[in-house]
């Protein structure tokens, strides 16, 4: 217990002198406390609420929303909003809401949670929720396979137990086998349109427990439906909130919750924040929010700024739009999107990994596994790449079958914006590894600078 305490004020000192020279968000403070005191997330004070969310996508979304909403209600809630979604984050976020004696001064606390390290973080967390978007292929160096995360996260329930409510998706075959010896709460999403363009590559495609092909009455994206084995019982679990009737246009759903029906806005026309929205629904109704509260709050509610942004000038949108490289499900999903999204386009693809050219390279199979084929659609007039990896870009981009003339390559990024269109198009999508938001949001910028010197002349 003493060295605890003397871990906590000298972590505070340091959160203290962070915030004076204006770098409040710096999880290195967290990081020291996790040195100094190894089961320092056991030891310090939780408040009444702990939410913690993962997933391979859709984290920071939907813990967004959580947190907005909470902090609407008036709580004072801490939440990692910056993406330090690992144990040195978790420190800091849970520092925040004590005094140096550890007493606790906060009403709850927000975690978007990797789930590459959740059994041992939450593990000493002990959270009150966790909410798990789904479980997809992600960075083949960092995260292997979908069978390991999910053994990882499948560890966290059985530690915790039943003082940890799992909120699962039940459209995702991997994800919602998850937690069976805890209490769980299932969302899910009905049919509501056309079949997606045929995926490249589905993250399950085996019955996990007979080994037959799964089979799907209606696939919304990647592996994501109402799936079942035609051998054996494995199928969608019933779900508690199940959005029955959902326009992508009018960017509205309809849950039946139990017999119990309310019409919800979305944040977007994108399939994926339907699941991101839905989810935050599901945990919002078991934390008891009436239904046509959290309807009236999303009305409020927007994609986030880490993710997507909006300029227009003259008639045309510049949209930055964060789509995760390394991440085949993130980017298919992004990619499916600008094919769907019926504007015609402009897309430039910002979306090298590395932030060093001298950093050894992360794997390059995530590209020859992503559903580059979706970028071959009418509605996207241009496809411009830059940076150092842009010729394994054009070539995976001619290997999906688009033409050369619609591929436009740079390898200095500065020369995109000469080759944007300015006529004849609706909007252009700047298409960002989320590392690099403002990188992202300079060149966009940089882009529409130059369309307005075009119209200056």
């Amino acid at each position: 217990m003493v060295r605890f305490m003397i871990t906590l004020w000298l972590a505070k000192l340091a959160m203290w002198v962070y915030k004076l020279r204006g770098r409040e968000r710096d999880d290195r403070p967290g990081l020291l406390a996790i040195k100094l005191c190894p089961d320092f997330l056991r030891r310090i004070k939780k408040p009444p609420l702990v939410i913690a969310i993962t997933g391979t996508n859709g984290k920071s979304t939907t813990s967004a929303l959580i947190n907005n909403k909470l902090v609407a209600e008036g709580l004072r809630v801490s939440f990692n909003d910056w993406g330090a979604n690992l144990y040195a984050g978790f420190a800091l976020n849970l520092m925040r809401c004590v005094n140096i004696f550890n007493g606790c001064r906060y009403d709850a606390s927000v975690l978007e949670a990797d789930e590459r390290t959740l059994d041992v973080s939450m593990g000493q967390i002990e959270p009150d929720y966790i909410l798990v978007t789904n479980i997809c292929k992600d960075s083949l160096r960092r995260n292997g396979h979908p069978e390991y995360i999910f053994d990882i996260v499948e560890r966290t329930f059985n530690m915790l137990g039943k003082k940890t409510k799992a909120v699962l998706n039940a459209n995702d075959p991997i994800s919602s086998q998850l937690a069976q010896n805890n209490e769980r709460v299932y969302y899910s999403v009905a049919d509501f349109g056309p079949q997606p363009f045929e995926n490249i590559v589905r993250d399950i495609e085996v019955c996990p427990y007979c080994g037959a092909r799964i089979e799907y009455n209606y696939r919304l994206y990647r592996h994501i439906g109402d799936f079942y084995c035609p051998n054996c019982g494995f199928k969608t679990p019933p779900a508690r909130y199940e959005a029955t009737e959902v326009d992508l246009a009018a960017r509205t759903m309809t849950v039946n919750e139990e017999g119990a029906w309310q019409q919800y806005p979305l944040i977007s026309d994108a399939v994926y924040n339907v699941y991101n929205v839905l989810g935050f629904v599901a945990l919002m109704r078991e934390l008891g929010r009436p239904a046509a509260e959290l309807a009236d709050f999303l009305r409020t509610q927007q994609v986030t700024k880490i993710r997507e942004t909006c300029v227009e000038f003259n008639g045309i949108k510049y949209y930055t739009y964060g789509a995760k490289s390394q991440n085949v499900s993130a980017a298919s999903t992004v990619f499916e999107y600008m094919a769907k999204e019926p504007s015609t386009k402009d897309v430039v693809l910002l979306m090298d990994e590395l932030q060093d050219k001298n950093h050894p390279p992360e794997t390059l199979t995530w590209l020859y596994e992503t559903d580059f084929e979706f970028l071959n659609s009418p509605n996207i007039r241009k496809i411009i790449v830059g940076g150092h990896m842009y010729l394994n870009h054009r070539l995976r981009l001619l290997l999906a079958g688009i033409p050369p003339e619609k591929i436009v390559c740079v390898e200095d990024e500065a020369d995109i914006v000469e080759h944007v269109d300015r006529e004849g198009i609706e909007k252009v999508y700047v298409l960002f590894e989320i590392d690099f938001v403002s990188k992202a949001r300079r060149l966009r910028d940089s882009i529409v600078e130059r369309a307005k010197e075009e119209a200056a002349k």
